[in-house]
């Protein structure tokens, strides 16, 4: 979606929009395609042709009186709020049904657990597939207006949804207006053996996240017109068309052809998919935009405009996929139906999506190939991806079963299978006839690597195994939609019990097994023979003393925000395994609490997780929320409503939770959009904001560093050493914003907070928000500091003296695999003094304690200050290109 990428790149501007206005430093857009014409045969009962159900006087449709246009007042016609009693029956009964779900009884959630289905909600099912639709009401997600496709599935025996769909929220609009349910009716039910119809009705409106001066610019047409889709699913399909309906009240034609938006927040949960292109980033015009589920499944979908027309890929950001459509034109004074989109139900995987795509079209299904895939040895592979090229073009992919057999579908034609398992080598396939029906497939030959390490004692101990071939490998192409490992690494596992056994071709590489930035780690080089394993043990030793504290990340997403890609489960093993105390989840308008899967994992021992919220606004910033309890009973999982509101507000409403928050300013730089600082024009000289109606100080924190360093901050650490010369006590947190694992680790930098204690047990929500609250907090990427005043005071705290002169023992910490050079004493915002770290202490970390004189002006009201500690070098192996560093919050000093 349009979040990462708004903080740091210009808003993307369509050049061929009727209206478009220039936009400084704005990327430019394809918004063209051909006209779709206009339908005037609807397959709603009771309208006639010409006006689509529509009811209304004044005139017959197409024709103007007198007094302007007669479909001024008109309006679509409505059916049974009902529909068939028994809609999951239509498989049995051989027909297609549409009714309401009037019971939870009724209700098949979708596998992603995000947008939800409720009571009220209607569904059509046939005897092949089951498509959900919402009521009226909000919704969750992004475009809040109801009427919108749920959920996308395959029926069981029983003739309901199988809970396969991994459908998420597709924006269909003209330019940035969507229909806002009034009323959502069954037209036909399906009982006469016809297609079974949900019509949604009511007027275009802004989708109101994109209701904003910024977007206002860019998407500038509005039409505020009633108009209406229609659900249609014929007995039989493996297809449900959505029809579009709209009353031009207007006395000239509508024009959509610059205008038709399909904006895809399906990233998250899968991967976009397209004829020849295979998983490449999307480019140019395509048939159809497909989505195979992430997570693996029977249900894939294809999305597409219908009658033949071509979607154009426009802008592939951040998770959000914006294409344009062929467009239409609504004729003045009439009412234009115009079938506008078809979802196909297929699977498993891409090839199971193609073949029903053929199947819809009437085409003969391509040749299947049978097969299995087995090693050198002859043993059957699972879950081995199956590849399918002709040159450069992708064909086809599908997975092998547990006993090693695949089935895949081919033109006819020369075609060739390359099978794909993570740790054999990427060969270049082998070639199949275009006669051929059946193709056995052997992967390279490999060894193993078993990692069993402990830590120090004995005990089972998390940790990160990367494992990292000497010379290299082949890196898998685009298309093949199969992410290698970053930086060259071959495997990078989470083990939660500190074993793992990965295969590995025959070679040299590279084993390091770590623990985060408190303990030391096994770094080491094997060399594994075909077919032979090689183990890898030992122990991890705890060297760094963090006695007191425990870490967070406040900032972690997951698949449940529309920008990442991560699931749950994997993103918590990540933070547990590089040794984060408290993961926080901090998803975009949903609420997911880490707690449930740290307890699923067994790791009670060494992690505690929560519930929090980035709030997202698309005007004025990203605000964290900490804590916030999940509501699954409220919009979006009980994620703050921020839109039509103001940040004073807005504040307010957080302040008055009754989590009652610790609330962040995240990423307070950037765009204008998710950097609340620069929304509201904080101006550094004064500590105030420039734009009163934007500026409020009801927060308790700023995320001065995200994914970055005091070095790589300037402006948020000048920002947040203003307000405080300013009177105010906001504490600085370090968080990741890691949204994809692959290459942003989590827990880096992490908030060190001193509970005087490091048992899990007596953590819960509210105890890490007092905590909070209390400043004594340092933020460490990849050191530990520790500071004591001269009556031990530490930061949070404040030390009273007359003299003007205060003397603070530092300590800096660091495991045997970083270094830490300088100290920089920061008082009210002005480096004081610049002094090298001083060794002291035997062990197996690096200490160093400093003696510092910390001097300030004891006649102002307060003063403050910072210390800062920083590295030589980054954090390689853990974390290469993250530099080491510590900063504490301030120590405020006073003359009496």
């Amino acid at each position: 979606m349009v979040i990462a990428w708004l903080r740091n790149a210009p808003l993307p501007s369509p050049l061929a929009f009727a209206s478009a206005i220039a936009v400084a430093a704005a990327l430019g857009l394809s918004a063209c395609g051909e006209d779709a014409g206009v339908d005037e045969s609807p397959l709603s009962t009771g309208g006639s042709a010409g006006n689509g159900g529509a009811a209304g006087s004044g005139g017959s449709a197409g024709s103007a009186g007198a007094g302007g246009c007669p479909t001024e007042d008109t309006r679509f016609e409505q059916g049974d709020p009902n529909g068939h009693a028994d809609p999951y029956g239509a498989k049995a009964a051989g027909e297609a049904r549409a009714g309401r779900l009037t019971s939870d009884a009724m209700i098949v959630q979708p596998a992603h657990g995000r947008q939800r289905v409720r009571v009220d909600d209607f569904v059509l099912a046939n005897d092949k597939i089951a498509v959900t639709i919402e009521g009226t009401g909000v919704s969750d997600g992004y475009a809040r207006f109801g009427g919108e496709l749920l959920a996308v599935d395959h029926v069981g025996a029983d003739g309901r949804p199988k809970g396969e769909s991994y459908y998420v929220e597709t924006l269909y609009a003209l330019s940035i207006e969507m229909v806002k349910a009034e009323q959502v009716t069954v037209m036909n039910d399906g009982s006469d053996g016809k297609a079974a119809v949900v019509r949604v009705t009511g007027k275009l409106e802004p989708i109101p996240f994109l209701d904003t001066p910024l977007f206002g610019v860019i998407f500038s047409r509005r039409y505020g017109v009633q108009a209406a889709y229609e659900y249609v699913l014929e007995p039989g399909a493996e297809h449900v068309t959505v029809r579009f309906g709209l009353i031009n009240p207007r006395e000239e034609a509508l024009d959509f052809e610059l205008d038709e938006m399909h904006g895809f927040f399906q990233s998250n949960h899968n991967q976009y998919v397209a004829a020849d292109q295979g998983f490449a980033s999307a480019t140019g015009k395509v048939a159809y935009a497909g989505f195979v589920p992430r997570a693996g499944g029977a249900t894939s979908f294809a999305y597409r405009p219908a009658g033949g027309e071509t979607l154009t890929a426009a802008i592939e950001i951040s998770g959000f996929q914006y294409f344009t459509g062929p467009g239409f034109v609504a004729p003045q004074c009439a009412t234009t139906w115009v079938d506008h989109m078809e979802v196909i139900v297929g699977g498993p995987d891409f090839d199971g999506l193609q073949e029903a795509i053929r199947r819809v079209d009437g085409v003969a299904p391509w040749r299947e190939v049978t097969g299995s895939v087995q090693d050198a040895s002859g043993n059957p592979i699972a879950d081995a991806w199956v590849h399918a090229t002709v040159g450069e073009r992708y064909i086809s992919r599908t997975r092998s079963a547990q006993d090693g057999s695949y089935s895949i579908h081919l033109p006819e034609e020369a075609v060739t299978l390359i099978p794909q398992v993570r740790g054999y080598p990427l060969d270049s396939g082998q070639s199949v006839a275009a006669t051929a029906t059946t193709a056995d497939l052997t992967l390279g030959t490999v060894g193993t690597i078993s990692v069993d390490v402990t830590e120090q004692g004995g005990g089972a101990l998390p940790v990160r195994v990367q494992v990292i071939p000497v010379g290299g490998y082949e890196p898998t192409p685009e298309t093949f939609g199969v992410l290698d490992e970053a930086r060259r690494r071959l495997h990078n596992e989470f083990a939660m019990d500190g074993k793992v056994t990965v295969p590995v071709p025959p070679g040299d590489h590279r084993v390091i097994v770590s623990r985060g930035y408190e303990w030391e780690l096994l770094d080491q080089t094997v060399t594994v023979a075909a077919g032979a394993n090689v183990y890898v043990t030992g122990s991890l030793e705890h060297s760094v003393d963090t006695t007191g504290y425990l870490c967070a990340d406040f900032h972690i997403h997951s698949h449940q925000s529309a920008d990442s890609p991560d699931p749950i489960v994997h993103k918590v093993k990540g933070a547990i395994a590089d040794g984060l105390d408290i993961p926080v989840s901090s998803e975009h308008e949903w609420v997911v609490d880490f707690q449930p899967i740290v307890e699923d994992l067994g790791m009670q021992s060494w992690a505690f997780g929560m519930a929090s919220e980035e709030l997202t606004t698309f005007s004025w910033g990203h605000l964290g929320v900490v804590p916030l309890t999940p509501r699954p009973d409220s919009v979006n999982n009980g994620a703050m409503e921020w839109i039509g509101k103001e940040p004073p507000a807005m504040f307010d409403d957080v302040s008055n939770l009754p989590e009652d928050p610790f609330f962040i300013i995240n990423h307070p730089r950037g765009s204008t959009i998710s950097g609340y600082f620069s929304a509201a024009r904080l101006d550094p000289a004064t500590g105030e904001g420039e734009k009163a109606n934007l500026w409020s100080t009801n927060f308790d924190g700023i995320e001065v560093f995200n994914d970055s360093s005091l070095d790589e901050s300037p402006e948020e650490v000048a920002d947040w050493f203003a307000l405080l010369n300013a009177g105010h006590t906001f504490w600085a947190v370090g968080s990741s914003d890691s949204h994809k694992i692959r290459t942003s680790p989590v827990g880096y930098p992490r908030t060190c907070i001193d509970f005087g204690h490091d048992d899990f047990t007596q953590l819960s929500p509210e105890a890490v928000r007092d905590a909070l609250r209390t400043g004594a907090t340092t933020i460490s990427g990849g050191l530990f500091m520790t500071t004591a005043g001269p009556g031990g005071e530490g930061p949070g705290a404040t030390v009273v003296d007359g003299s003007g002169s205060v003397e603070f023992t530092v300590t800096v910490q660091a495991p045997s695999w970083l270094d830490a050079t300088e100290l920089e004493v920061i008082v009210d915002g002005t480096v004081q003094s610049t002094q090298t770290l001083m060794p002291m202490g035997t062990g197996t970390a690096k200490r160093f304690v400093n003696s510092v004189t910390v001097t300030f002006d004891p006649s102002k009201d307060r003063s403050f200050v910072v210390f800062h500690a920083r590295g030589s070098g980054d954090l390689t192996p853990l974390h290469p290109d993250r530099a080491a560093f510590a900063v504490t919050n301030p120590v405020f000093l006073k003359g009496s």
